[in-house]
């Protein structure tokens, strides 16, 4: 009745009557709302993380790309690049923020809430209503509270794989809308695109996303009645775009170097490891799917963190069964996106298992996009059972509390970078440029604030460390270095330099100074 008298006023008035707003509207302003609260609660949670050398250096090949070094002319990379995922992030903020250690933890913090909200729109689908609505908070929830003892190292720390599963998510999300599409030709060209792109910053999507969809489409193709030529086209064309955009991303890296940009050193070590080391690296593999799902219980500093921990082992649990379904329907009814997310997972299970790549449980992040990747199939597989039980109620209270171990990880106390103290005493001293450990080199460069260049040398040696490093930052005829900085005793292995001038101790670091440049010093070699 009251909603006649409005309407009846309106008519009176001449106005036209006032309508609710559509559904798509209210989904993005209420994505908006959540956007910005999990994205200050992650900031908060990231900040009680100390930025190291490898963040520093992302950071710093960043600061060189919006002074005009795009290709990053003479810069020997990583085993990695990041350089069409997290490097344009980290520009976009600097441009903003400056080169401050501050910008790691916006990233992260920008990282994982777009790959949190990317995962409840992706496990939503296409349904509407209550099932929707499930299906998004079924996949929210498994995501929304990073463990606080390891998890906010692997999943809100510096770049590393977790944010390789945002493009890999929004090609997901275009393959699941292109599902209701007649015209879907640009849809592989779409997919060879984003595959390529994602791929030259980060092999890893060659197994979590490229082989899959390789894997799935051509299965697809294969399995089609002689009647489903169109179908047939669209599988075939898939399978091409994800097959080929394999080389098509070592030839991109290829041609970024012979065009004098960056070196992206080899994966080290062999890919697959020894069949007696399978069972320690299940068991790895084991525990940093707990990392990843807050639930590692195992070692927490206080009984409050493991019980958050034990927690979140319901999360693991409806991952667990989700994938299981999905394996048991992976033939039989299981739509496209959710066979990629399947075979996927498989993939990078299979990779840590049987590879060499996470022989511990500090390795979690080589897996990261499993956490996505299940929570996502949780979602789109789950959430239909949970409504015909009405098990609502149950998933708002465990919602609730994992919001709640959110909150409690965003008042832990923030933490300086690793080296900030150092960085600190160097630029109160007027230090400017000298030599250190890759652990303290790039780390001091970055906290500093670019006032202090600190070059790194190779692990045990005197010679320039060839990783995530600038060539010229050894050349004497550029800088004069006069210090080494070491974390405890600099021992004897300086001897090589002469006596030095001074010798200071700051905290647990060692200052050590000569009256002269260190550069023409250094012996060729380092890490190639």
């Amino acid at each position: 009745m009251a909603g006649l008298r409005m309407r009846s006023r309106d008519v009176a008035s001449g106005r036209a009557p006032r309508r609710p707003a559509p559904g798509w509207l209210r989904w993005c302003a209420g994505s908006v709302l959540v956007a910005g609260g999990l994205f200050a609660l992650y900031l908060r949670q990231a900040q009680t993380w100390r930025p190291d050398s490898d963040t520093a250096a992302i950071a710093l090949q960043a600061w060189e790309m919006i002074h005009g070094n795009v290709l990053l002319h003479g810069w020997w990379l990583a085993d990695l690049s990041f350089f069409t995922t997290e490097l344009p992030e980290y520009m976009l903020v600097e441009s903003v923020r400056g080169l401050s250690p501050e910008v790691v933890h916006v990233c992260a913090a920008l990282t994982y809430t777009l790959l949190v909200l990317l995962a409840a729109l992706l496990a939503k689908g296409r349904a509407h209503g209550r099932e929707g609505l499930v299906r998004a908070l079924l996949a929210l929830g498994m995501m929304l509270s990073p463990g606080i003892f390891r998890g906010t190292n692997t999943l809100l720390g510096g770049p590393n794989h977790t944010g390789t599963a945002v493009p890999i998510l929004l090609l997901l999300l275009l393959l699941d809308r292109a599902e209701g599409w007649e015209r879907r030709w640009p849809v592989p060209a779409a997919a060879c695109l984003v595959l390529t792109w994602v791929q030259i910053a980060d092999p890893l999507a060659t197994y979590a996303a490229a082989a899959p969809l390789a894997l799935v489409s051509g299965l697809r193709a294969a399995t089609r009645r002689p009647g489903a030529r169109p179908e047939r086209r669209y599988d075939l064309a898939l399978t091409a775009s994800a097959a080929g955009s394999i080389p098509l991303a070592y030839a991109v890296v290829a041609a970024i170097h012979a065009a004098g940009g960056f070196y992206v050193h080899p994966v080290g070590g062999p890919l697959l490891g020894s069949v007696s080391a399978v069972p320690g690296h299940a068991l790895a593999v084991g525990q940093s799917v707990l990392v990843l799902f807050g639930a590692d219980f195992f070692g927490q500093p206080s009984v409050a963190w493991a019980a958050l921990a034990l927690l979140h082992l319901a999360g693991v649990a409806v991952a667990a069964l989700g994938f299981l379904v999905g394996v048991r329907r992976f033939f039989s009814g299981l739509d496209r996106v959710g066979q990629v997310l399947v075979a996927g997972t498989i993939f990078l299970l299979g990779a840590g298992i049987f590879g060499t790549h996470v022989p511990n449980v500090t390795f979690a992040h080589e897996i990261a996009p499993l956490l996505p990747f299940c929570a996502v199939l949780a979602g789109r597989l789950l959430a239909a059972p949970l409504i015909q039980a009405r098990l609502e109620p149950v998933l708002a209270v465990v919602l609730a509390a994992y919001f709640g171990a959110l909150c409690y990880a965003a008042t832990q106390a923030p933490a300086p970078a690793q080296n900030q103290a150092a960085a600190d005493w160097l630029v109160a001293h007027g230090f400017t440029y000298g030599l250190a450990g890759y652990w303290q080199a790039d780390s001091i460069t970055f906290d500093s604030g670019g006032r202090v260049t600190v070059a790194p040398l190779a692990p045990g040696t005197t010679a320039p460390y060839q990783w995530e490093a600038k060539a010229s930052w050894f050349e004497a005829g550029l800088h004069y270095a006069n210090f080494v900085i070491t974390k405890g005793p600099a021992g004897g292995m300086f001897s090589s330099f002469g006596p030095p001038a001074h010798i200071y101790h700051y905290e647990a670091y060692t200052i050590t100074v000569w009256s002269k440049n260190l550069l023409p010093l250094l012996p060729a070699g380092g890490r190639q």
